[in-house]
């Protein structure tokens, strides 16, 4: 797992070609312009979704990871709270869907960190993350979720 901040992604470049991609389109596009939406890229190898939603209590949300995609969230507009867990401290609660590329877990929160706007997180496969959480209460957040096909 990696946390920054989007100004430095010049320390990640060469670390994987299509995060090169990824961080490129980020610095050289208003994503506060787009709409919502899916957004390809690079056809299944590289693309991204840009979601609005309110953040939620911590009850509220669910430890997640995926197998064939890496994550890079970047938050636009808002502030959230991520959580972020080994698996091995962390129970199976649904099994792998491979058509949607998740599996829920569960178990305590034990690790989090706060992401502002231009803040971003790369979650690997090993990475389970909870996604989503408040920071102060509900918030509205504007976020785009590159998927990088391992």
């Amino acid at each position: 797992m990696i946390v920054d901040h989007i100004r430095n992604v010049s320390f990640y470049k060469g670390l994987n070609e299509k995060f090169d991609k990824a961080f490129e389109y980020i610095q050289n596009t208003n994503l506060e312009q787009l709409e919502p939406g899916f957004y390809e890229m690079d056809g299944e190898e590289l693309f991204f979704n840009l979601v609005e939603y309110e953040t939620k209590s911590v009850e509220e949300r669910v430890w997640e990871t995926h197998k064939k995609y890496i994550d890079i969230q970047v938050i636009v507009e808002g502030n959230e709270c991520i959580g972020y867990e080994h698996l091995d401290r962390l129970n199976i609660k649904e099994d792998y869907n491979e058509q949607d590329d998740i599996s829920f877990w569960e178990g305590s929160l034990q690790s989090k960190v706060i992401l502002e706007k231009g803040d971003f997180i790369i979650c690997y496969p090993h990475d389970a993350h909870m996604a989503g959480m408040m920071v102060n209460g509900n918030e509205k957040v504007r976020k785009a979720v590159f998927k990088v096909k391992i």
